[in-house]
């Protein structure tokens, strides 16, 4: 999933200006407000169906250049080289979903637009170890027997409600095994038609996985017990036009996991 150029300043006129990160307070309160706002959707089904028809490519996945450089940034900050259990939420028509598969021994890639699903499905026909799910977050999560050791949320949160994006955060508590890894990217523009932005959306992320950081890391001089579900703040890149933030369920940064520290 990604955000809708076509709804967005052209990006001649954005070009490499900083957009100015949104202060803490006023963007919690936005999120906050939002989930008391009746009129906000769980999903715009006839948004995305506008979006796909008679078009297999609405964002150009395949010939923008900011698109392959976000999904080349995003493969390049994950602390594992290969995933037993990956999970995509929001997997549109599978461009990105076909690079993850390269780093996962199975993958489940879900989107709410049955369109999308079915260009997905085509390109990853020949990947046995993919299945792509037509279903509407978060209505549609699998509560798995063995829990993800790879979340992926890649620009789907900012369309959702702010009672559903909580949903999917307590379902990530549920569901991400320890010594799993969380990426989320979104782009940081306003999107027309949408409460949410990307600063909204990653300023809460933040607040959830860091409280719960917070709550459980032990103490100076305390051992680290290995069982405990520590979410660590693995990496944050700052782009001026996305933000993208991977948290670990395990205290270990990659240089510990490769015994460098």
């Amino acid at each position: 999933m990604s955000h809708n150029l076509k709804l967005t300043p052209p990006l001649h006129e954005v070009g490499n200006s900083q957009v100015s990160t949104t202060d803490l307070s006023a963007s919690e309160s936005d999120f906050h407000n939002s989930k008391n706002d009746t009129s906000a959707h769980t999903y715009s089904e006839s948004y995305f169906d506008a979006l796909y028809n008679d078009n297999s490519d609405p964002w150009q996945y395949q010939t923008r250049w900011y698109e392959k450089r976000k999904r080349d940034m995003c493969l390049a900050v994950l602390p594992q080289a290969k995933y037993t259990n990956a999970i995509e939420l929001g997997c549109g028509n599978g461009v990105f979903s076909a690079l993850l598969a390269s780093r996962c021994q199975t993958l489940v890639s879900i989107d709410g637009n049955k369109q999308a699903v079915h260009l997905a499905k085509q390109r990853l026909a020949e990947v046995e170890h993919v299945k792509v799910i037509q279903g509407v977050i978060p209505s549609v999560l699998p509560n798995a027997k063995s829990h993800f050791d790879l979340i992926v949320i890649s620009e789907i949160l900012y369309y959702l409600s702010a009672h559903d994006i909580d949903t999917v955060i307590a379902w990530i508590q549920k569901n991400l095994a320890v010594g799993g890894t969380l990426l989320c990217c979104h782009w940081r523009y306003d999107i027309d038609g949408f409460a949410m932005t990307g600063e909204t959306v990653h300023q809460h992320l933040n607040q959830a996985f860091n409280r719960v950081t917070h709550q459980t890391n032990p103490k100076q001089g305390q051992q680290i017990d290995s069982k405990t579900p520590i979410f660590t703040h693995q990496s944050k890149v700052l782009d001026s036009d996305f933000l993208l933030d991977v948290w670990q369920r395990s205290p270990e940064t990659v240089a510990m996991q490769e015994n460098l520290v």
